[in-house]
């Protein structure tokens, strides 16, 4: 059940789930750089890197799932004091990002899912992702088709959600240093937030 009044910062499982999907996130798209920009033999191409995509892209999406659950049925601190404009490109941009870390992984299960392919998980096991029932029944042309389709939609998005992670980055840090508010602090454990503190943290011993 939500408490009545919003809490002033967010709660250890919110803070956990956006710092370690964050993390994930940034890694996803390093070794899919890695392995879809260089040629083997190159400095920065990883051997492993194509399988080290696919496990971190299936924990992103298990986690993403969880965060917009947790995010459903907790209430989240109030939004900082801004202008019309301000708080809803900040909801849209918000909007947008839940709907980048549950699309894009997504989008990448159904490309495995008609390419009938098997993966390693962090080289322990190999898995194949269950595949989606009307997938596995086409014919192999019909799958080839799709997989053309959906195959660019997983790079675009991709490439379209990073865009948005480095936009809420920059909005985070014109908030801490722009405005002087607690919308990077609320979001840190609170012995960072308290050494890194603001006149305008909401005292913890208040909540």
């Amino acid at each position: 059940m939500r408490p009545l009044r919003p809490p002033p910062r967010y709660d250890s499982v919110a803070m956990a789930l956006h710092w370690v999907i964050a993390l994930l996130l940034l890694l996803d798209f390093a070794v899919a750089m890695s392995f879809s920009r260089f040629n083997p033999g190159d400095a920065l191409y990883l051997p492993s890197a194509y399988d080290l995509h696919m496990s971190l892209g299936l924990c992103v999406l298990l986690l993403s799932v969880a965060r917009v659950a947790w995010r459903l049925s907790h209430r989240r601190p109030p939004p900082p004091d801004m202008g019309l404009a301000l708080r809803t490109l900040a909801r849209a941009s918000h909007l947008l990002l839940y709907v980048f870390m549950v699309a894009a992984p997504l989008s990448g299960w159904l490309v495995l899912s008609l390419r009938h392919q098997a993966t390693s998980v962090f080289g322990l096991f190999r898995w194949a992702w269950p595949s989606v029932p009307a997938i596995a029944t086409m014919a192999r042309p019909e799958r080839q088709f799709w997989h053309d389709q959906l195959l660019p939609l997983h790079i675009r998005l991709s490439y379209l959600g990073m865009s948005l992670v480095a936009l809420h980055v920059a909005a985070a840090l014109y908030h801490h240093f722009g405005r002087h508010d607690d919308v990077l602090l609320r979001m840190l454990p609170r012995a960072v937030a308290r050494t890194r503190g603001t006149p305008h943290l909401p005292s913890e011993s208040r909540s």
